[in-house]
């Protein structure tokens, strides 16, 4: 029987767990960009439209909380896009050596002398600011008499089509004149939020399965189980022990114990289950690490930015985990957010590439189409719904798109089609970006399509994995309620992120085995592997389907990236291209 959970609460939509279905050295013109390279958007955004599907309730009260994102300008940014370069360039001096979050936070970042005029303007608008040296975005609080004053905006509380109440302003915040000599952008003001909903059928790889397919195997076979690794969770629904315990013994696994570092939601939609057990089937050695964001926990005149709450928590897993792989199964409409937040994400994973970590996302599970969930039920997809969602497609993050797997008689790959079912507008995600330029490392047949990306922006997916439910893992879950533990069958990309992290720990336990650095943000490598005779062949080409809008085509697409991992050609491809070979 399918389970229907919620998740998330009211903030973000994250990709499904499972939906219940019919059956050499880096080129030496590689450069990071930095944020004043990244290309205003090119498309109106999704929050007007979503405006004008929702009942305006009238304007907020004055007292009411508001706040905003503003990112200032920064001179070091092209000096912190060109220290990641030269760390992810083979042959360099600094290839492999990253840095620490206090380093981080002492080199770059807006100047002292501007911060403090910052902060002093915005008191005399009787506002507050909060910012953390290093970063690239502050937020900005206050009443919404004040906020509403001194950036010309006028809040009213909306009421969404799927029944969220939210408060928006229709118009774009303007910049006050005090501010403008010292700030690059600002951001929307909007606290919309929205649930998904997942169901659950039945049946799944086991971890044999999925370690024979995606040819895992050698690697554990020399030993390789994550052990030194840590993998670090972005989580938003709770777990119980008993779930993980029913899993590690009816696969004869060590112990599952992860470290919790937050308080745990009291909801179960079988997110975090998943996400552990995925990762620990392929590498039980690997301490795993979840931090939870419960968005229903947080009151609106407390914390009137839920967005912020957000990049808090991310700020504090990055530094507290240097050199760890993160797997991040949760997404938000880019043009939601707009770009002064999409630019906060740009920084925040340029802070984890130098801290030399892997961070994988997701693409969602509504094929191109992940902005049409905000729109009323049954609206059809077409051209103006396309989007990406964040933080998938920031530059600094690898993301996965979905495919669905067939397995050879004797347990090996056989074949794989991009995953879709159009029935229901499902499938994995992959587009274009409004806000991010193309980065140069992103590179290789397919990438340049002046067709479906006429104004060269940043591209996802970068690689996929399985995400089909038809032919996902066996998880454990608990049931919506908590009362009991079901057998069922994991997907979205959700599932294909955790598929990668858990690879990406045995990958890095591999590469300093060999006496080399972890391989922290993987894309410059792997673009490179992709595009060059490297001496192995590290994916699987998907040639079939779409993603409901963008086809599977030879070599990189938009809808499964390069493909999928052979693991083991894979690891031998890093240790050559690590070496300059």
């Amino acid at each position: 029987m399918a389970h229907v959970g919620l998740y998330w609460g009211r903030f973000f939509g994250v990709g499904l767990v499972t939906l219940a279905l019919v059956a050499g050295p880096v080129p030496a013109q590689v450069r990071w960009a930095s944020a004043a390279q990244i290309a205003p958007a090119g498309a109106a955004g999704t929050l007007p439209g979503l405006l004008d599907a929702s009942a305006d309730e009238g304007p907020v009260a004055l007292s009411t909380q508001l706040s905003l994102i503003l990112v200032p300008r920064d001179a070091t940014a092209a000096r912190l896009a060109g220290d990641l370069q030269a760390l992810y360039s083979p042959g360099s001096p600094s290839f492999g050596h990253y840095l620490t979050a206090q380093e981080v936070a002492t080199r770059y970042g807006p100047a002292p002398s501007d911060i403090a005029a910052i902060r002093s303007a915005l008191r005399g608008m009787g506002l507050s600011m909060r910012w953390t040296q290093g970063d690239d975005w502050m937020e900005v609080a206050g009443p919404a008499s004040r906020l509403e004053a001194a950036f010309a905006v006028q809040a009213h509380w909306y009421d969404s089509p799927r029944g969220i109440r939210f408060y928006a302003a229709a118009a774009a915040p303007s910049l006050p004149a005090a501010l403008r000599p010292y700030i690059a952008e600002v951001g929307q003001l909007s606290s919309f939020s929205d649930p998904i909903q997942a169901a659950v059928p039945d049946t799944g790889l086991s971890p044999v399965n999925l370690l024979s397919v995606y040819d895992m195997t050698p690697l554990r076979q020399l030993g390789l189980d994550g052990t030194g690794q840590t993998v670090v969770f972005f989580e938003g629904d709770g777990f119980k022990q008993a779930a993980l315990d029913d899993f590690t013994s009816r696969f004869n696994l060590p112990p599952l114990d992860p470290v919790v570092k937050t308080p745990e939601p009291q909801s179960f939609g079988g997110e975090t289950e998943m996400d552990l057990e995925v990762v620990h089937e392929i590498a039980p050695g690997a301490k795993l690490v979840v931090y939870n964001f419960d968005p229903t926990a947080k009151d609106e005149q407390s914390n009137a930015n839920l967005q912020t709450a957000i990049l808090d928590l991310q700020s504090r897993m990055i530094d507290e985990n240097p050199g760890a792989v993160f797997s991040e199964s949760w997404g938000i409409c880019e043009p939601l957010l707009g770009k002064a937040v999409a630019d906060s994400y740009e920084n925040l994973y340029d802070h984890a590439d130098a801290l030399g970590e892997t961070v994988m996302g997701i693409t969602m599970d509504n094929g191109a189409y992940p902005c049409l969930v905000n729109y009323p039920r049954g609206t059809p997809p077409s051209p103006e719904y396309l989007g990406v969602t964040l933080p998938g497609d920031a530059p600094g993050v690898t993301a996965a798109g979905g495919t669905r797997l067939s397995m050879s008689a004797s347990g090996g790959w056989y074949d794989e089609t991009v995953w879709e079912y159009p029935a229901t507008t499902a499938g994995g995600g992959g587009g274009v970006s409004s806000f991010f330029a193309r980065p140069s490392w992103q590179q290789g047949p397919g990438v340049q399509d002046s067709q479906r990306n006429p104004n060269n922006m940043r591209s996802v997916p970068d690689v996929a994995a399985d995400a089909d439910p038809s032919s996902g893992a066996t998880i454990c879950i608990t049931s919506p309620d908590g009362t009991q533990e079901d057998w069922s069958t994991g997907g979205g990309t959700s599932q294909a992120a955790p598929i990668w992290a858990g690879i990406a720990a045995l990958l890095d336990q591999y590469l300093q085995q060999q006496g080399l650095p972890k391989a922290g943000f993987l894309n410059p490598a792997l673009y490179h592997i992709a595009v060059d005779q490297s001496p192995y062949n590290a994916f699987h080409d998907i040639t079939v389907g779409s993603n409901l809008y963008y086809p599977a085509l030879p070599g990189y697409d938009m809808a499964t990236g390069w493909g999928t991992p052979d693991a083991w050609n894979l690891a031998r491809d890093l240790e050559a291209y690590a070496k300059g070979h």
